[in-house]
């Protein structure tokens, strides 16, 4: 059994298979599972030495011996051994970039691919032995990760001991992946190195106002709620050019509008995107409600974003206005008001 250790014994023989027993040669141990543990080279006794050989590859393999002390003495390799599968220990996990080697230390070799947010790729969950190797199962598997706003598939049993599944990360960053034992819950799970997750392509624009989150991966793309603002009071609004995802797309330098539904708004000039982002100052100058735009001037097939409605609240109290009959007041004008004043006749109150 794969990882199970066993005894050989080499012998000092002459031509005819007669042991001779008046040499301690040192006697080297090797083997075609290149995974095997191998006793150390040691020195016969009377002729004789036993040797402890474990084989960690489930397959047929041989053990040969060679004399280290008297390298003309002709090697002896032994019938094909066969490497059975031992009992089921773990769970194997890979990704993409990630190849099995069953009877090594980790188990596999190579390195996570870099993946993109929103597509998804597939990984393998193998039920293995305590060296790596496949055990034939169908205990159900489950799978989670690291990134909360993963679309993961749903819990399925293994087919001879492995499963291909599909998942999606849709948030930037770097992210593991676990795969669980559900039948068998003391089973071992197996967690991935952490995975690279880039952006997709840029889709769309992001507004973020004061009281308001990014928060990429999600449905909306950002929590929380725009902060009251203050006639005449500036404030800073962030636009991002993101991904499906709601993830900042840092190579975009596309130029920016920013807009209201406040007529009499002060808003910034166009103005280019470094990185996939920037931030802008605007000011509202009517009580009452409205809402920012942001728009891509450069790519006009880019979705434009517009905010929540923001409450404006008057401001402190400045200064006086008077209204004569004709005028009417204009809030949020540079004058505050319109109109010119009527004609009025001499002793007419008005």
């Amino acid at each position: 059994v794969a990882g199970t250790a066993f005894n050989v014994t080499v012998n000092a023989v002459d031509a005819s298979f007669n042991l001779i027993n008046n040499t301690n040669d040192t006697v080297h141990l090797a083997s075609t599972d290149a995974n095997a543990t191998l006793a150390a080279n040691t020195a016969m006794a009377s002729g004789t030495v036993t040797l402890s050989v474990t084989l960690r590859t489930v397959g047929s393999w041989t053990v040969t011996a060679s004399d280290v002390t008297h390298t003309g003495i002709g090697s002896d390799i032994s019938s094909t051994v066969a490497a059975n599968v031992g009992a089921f220990a773990k769970l194997q996990l890979l990704v993409p970039g990630e190849t099995a080697a069953p009877g090594t230390g980790s188990g596999k070799t190579g390195t996570p691919s870099t993946e993109t947010a929103g597509t998804g790729y597939s990984v393998t969950v193998n039920a293995v032995d305590a060296n790596w190797n496949v055990v034939n199962t169908n205990d159900t598997v489950g799978i989670t990760s690291s990134d909360t706003h993963a679309v993961l598939p749903a819990n399925g049993a293994l087919a001879a001991g492995t499963r291909t599944i599909s998942l999606t990360n849709n948030t930037v960053g770097s992210w593991t992946v676990t795969a669980s034992d559900i039948t068998h819950t003391l089973v071992p799970a197996n967690t991935s190195p952490s995975i690279t997750v880039g952006a997709g392509a840029f889709t769309k624009l992001q507004l973020l106002m004061p009281g308001e989150t990014a928060a990429a991966g999600t449905v909306t793309g950002k929590t929380g709620t725009p902060s009251a603002a203050t006639a005449g009071i500036a404030f800073n609004v962030t636009a991002n050019a993101v991904d499906a995802n709601w993830n900042v797309v840092n190579t975009v330098t596309d130029t920016v509008s920013i807009d209201s539904t406040d007529a009499n708004a002060t808003v910034p000039a166009d103005a280019a995107l470094a990185a996939g982002t920037k931030t802008f100052s605007v000011t509202f100058k009517t009580l009452g409600s409205a809402t920012v735009t942001a728009t891509d001037t450069t790519d006009g097939t880019k979705t434009a974003n517009t905010s929540p409605s923001t409450t404006i609240n008057a401001g402190a109290m400045a200064k006086l206005q008077l209204l004569m009959p004709g005028e009417t007041a204009a809030p949020g004008t540079t004058t505050g008001k319109t109109g010119t004043p009527s004609a009025e006749m001499a002793g007419t109150a008005y």
